[in-house]
């Protein structure tokens, strides 16, 4: 048996993040697959294209280390590229044998929890590949922010965001966002700290640095939260890279009253460019449990994370190696007990591919979902089907991902759509 590989195409769309799509084909039979985020994806697929033109796509592993050699002075970025093809070949593998992916791994799990990326009392705007923000016709009309950015020339996460507090950073916004995402049917949900305060002090945000006034302030978001949705939910917390060591030990503390899931990235140690000792440190300060894992790449990275003290692994599959690196990564996390909670800002594509991989994890927590203000999130695949149901979302048996782009609703929203 055999499926020979006959065309390799790719191509990136601009939502609340970039989306890169990717198709792999076996004549007229295809698979599609997503990449994450980073400049110039689309543009490393179609460079992959001579290198699996004629491979057999049943033979993944083989596939896997054909590109992982071809990358050799690549970095990062590369392994994007690769998620999206190794996507788009289970897609097509689980199709031409007429089985979903989560039965061509194994899994049992046919009900996968998900967590609702929260960020404030409104959504997290729109932003391209290098983290500035898009000004798109459909966040006009989505709930979103638009108010806290005073530099729209800077990056929006990290310390060399320039910003200023507004009402969508008040505990009372919050309170009321995590109360309707909780009537929404979502039983865990995450929001963002690394916001504006009433007391930010802009001179020293380039430090990662917060005064005791902030961490209050702070505190009193998440008490708004927990007292809103009460013990039944769990809450989390997203710092993305940016606060100092001294700084991310206050906030745990003053956090540790409301008994938080997780604190995800309070300081720079794992961006593109790792310092795994600062994590060691990190852990020993703080009591709840610290995520990380979104910028790491390959099971290779994420063992070095065993000796650190993290207690939940969140990689991101479009860009750490698709759902072949993410099971193993997944059955690495299972062998130290560690909990397996992977980042997903995706699409509905590299969302299910996600779910299809969690199916086969023996310490899964929840899969992120990062879409709930795009209002074409779920309307640019077919079939159509709500999504989540009480917190879970459900894997049927159509065969591959079990759901595929709808063409006709990709050229209404980009209209030089072709792939």
């Amino acid at each position: 048996m055999e499926l020979k590989i006959t065309d390799v195409k790719a191509y990136t769309t601009q939502a609340n993040f970039q989306w890169t799509f990717v198709r792999v084909y076996a004549g007229e039979l295809y698979g599609t697959g997503e990449a994450g985020p980073a400049p110039g994806v689309a543009e490393i697929v179609r460079e992959l294209r001579p290198l699996l033109i004629g491979e057999d796509a049943l033979k993944f592993n083989r596939i896997g280390q054909k590109l992982r050699y071809a990358g050799l002075y690549s970095g990062t970025t590369f392994y994007h590229a690769v998620s999206g093809v190794d996507i788009a070949l289970h897609d097509l593998v689980g199709k031409f044998l007429n089985v979903p992916v989560y039965r061509l791994l194994g899994g049992d799990r046919e009900e996968i929890p998900f967590y609702v990326d929260a960020h404030g009392g409104k959504g997290l705007e729109a932003m391209n590949a290098v983290q500035l923000p898009v000004d798109l016709p459909w966040v006009k009309e989505a709930e979103v922010e638009r108010e806290r950015l005073a530099s729209r020339t800077n990056p929006i996460h990290g310390r060399m965001s320039v910003e200023s507090w507004n009402q969508d950073y008040s505990p009372e916004s919050y309170a009321e966002r995590a109360r309707r995402m909780k009537n929404e049917g979502f039983r865990a949900m995450k929001f963002d700290l690394d916001v504006p305060t009433p007391h930010t002090d802009p001179r020293k945000i380039r430090s990662g640095d917060l005064s005791l006034k902030d961490v209050d302030y702070m505190g009193s978001i998440v008490r708004a939260v927990r007292d809103a949705v009460g013990d039944e939910v769990e809450i989390m917390v997203d710092l993305h890279w940016r606060y100092n060591l001294n700084s991310a030990a206050r906030v745990c503390r003053a956090l540790e009253p409301y008994r938080l899931r997780w604190i995800e990235d309070p300081t720079p140690a794992v961006m593109s460019v790792s310092n795994l000792e600062e994590l060691r440190i990190l852990t020993s300060l703080c009591s709840t449990p610290i995520e990380t894992g979104e910028n790491l790449y390959t099971v290779y990275q994420f063992k070095d994370l065993l000796n650190t003290g993290v207690r939940v692994w969140a990689p991101d599959i479009a860009k750490a190696g698709g759902i072949s690196e993410g099971r193993r990564i997944a059955e690495l996390a299972a062998m130290y007990d560690v909990e397996y909670s992977p980042h997903n800002i995706a699409s509905p594509i590299a969302t299910m591919a996600h779910a299809h991989t969690a199916s086969v994890s023996n310490t899964l927590g929840f899969i992120e979902f990062h879409g709930h203000d795009v209002p074409f999130w779920g309307e640019i695949v077919k079939p159509k089907r709500s999504w989540f149901q009480d917190g879970y979302l459900k894997l049927y048996d159509e065969p591959g991902l079990g759901v595929d782009l709808d063409e006709q609703t990709m050229r209404k929203y980009w209209p030089d759509w072709e792939l």
